[in-house]
């Protein structure tokens, strides 16, 4: 890789395959924006990448991804200090086996999960469309799962306040990750952005650890079948400079191949009503993002 001039944002970057590709992003020479929601932690790893890599260019941000205005908050200081933004790395996530609200009366999983890639996503459209150049668009890449195979949806409760199952709002909320980049994916023109999903792996991190004694002993049964953290974030890496990975959008991804999706991930309908929906909650007004939008609009096919 080689990223010299390129601006790359990730988020979920303090641990995992988010601090993996960060990682490998600077030591391709990017200006890389580490988004973390602890500022210590974050602060470390940025600076222990510096220090690997030789690359000052390296910058932290702080954020509370389950919460709006601290999304929107970002965004704004992202969009201000980088006016050009060539990729796009929404990865922060996690797994809550209990339910709970956040202070926005929305179940956390749903907003961190979904709805910061969303909000993300829409509010940095603009840097998006400036990074683009003729034979290269920038690049939007959803961390999702295969645990989009096990999800279970009720379109009228999508944030699950009827059944709520830990495990189930979590591959519900992979699943919408790929509703989201398929929905997003036919809305730009593939030629200025792409916008692609991922399936990690399993990878040795502290995912789940954030609940207790149980998710400590999920944690260490996972870790049997787990691979590195550099492993986990190869395809990602992939996706953010491959020519092949630029020739389609709106895919998803395993181990740098192209895989098929669920039967209910190719339900386009519901893709659509979970983004109307969605939208409402993200505090992104609608006008802003039709506007946005309109800047990465497909070209209308000319008449013969």
């Amino acid at each position: 890789m080689d990223f010299t001039g390129k601006t790359v944002v990730v988020t979920g970057s303090s641990d995992g395959i988010g601090r993996a590709a960060a990682s490998a992003w600077a030591a391709a020479r990017a200006e890389v924006v580490m988004v973390g929601r602890n500022e210590a932690k974050t602060a470390a790893a940025a600076r222990a990448i510096m220090s690997a890599t030789g690359n000052g260019q390296v910058h932290w941000a702080i954020a509370d991804l389950s919460r709006r205005d601290a999304t929107l908050e970002l965004a704004r200081q992202l969009a201000a200090r980088h006016p050009r933004i060539h990729v796009l790395a929404n990865n922060a996530g996690a797994l809550f086996l209990e339910r709970e609200d956040t202070a926005d009366g929305v179940e956390r999983t749903f907003a961190l999960n979904h709805l910061a890639y969303m909000t993300l996503s829409l509010a940095l459209l603009p840097n998006l469309a400036a990074a683009a150049m003729p034979g290269a668009p920038a690049r939007i890449v959803n961390v999702s799962s295969r645990a989009h195979r096990r999800a279970s949806v009720d379109p009228s409760d999508w944030q699950l306040r009827q059944g709520y199952r830990g495990w189930r709002a979590y591959a519900n909320s992979k699943l919408f990750n790929l509703w989201f980049t398929r929905t997003l994916a036919a809305r730009v023109d593939p030629a200025r952005l792409v916008v692609h999903a991922m399936h990690p792996g399993v990878v040795r991190s502290r995912f789940a650890t954030n609940n207790g004694a149980m998710g400590r002993m999920q944690r260490q049964i996972m870790n049997l079948v787990s691979v590195s953290p550099e492993q986990g974030a190869d395809t990602l890496l992939w996706l953010s400079h491959a020519a092949e990975a630029a020739a389609s959008s709106g895919d998803y991804w395993v181990t740098r191949q192209r895989i098929s999706i669920s039967r209910l991930a190719r339900r386009d309908d519901l893709a659509a009503q979970l983004w109307t929906d969605s939208l409402s909650l993200t505090g992104l007004s609608p006008d802003v993002v039709r506007a946005h939008l309109a800047q990465l609009a497909p070209a209308a096919p000319s008449s013969a």
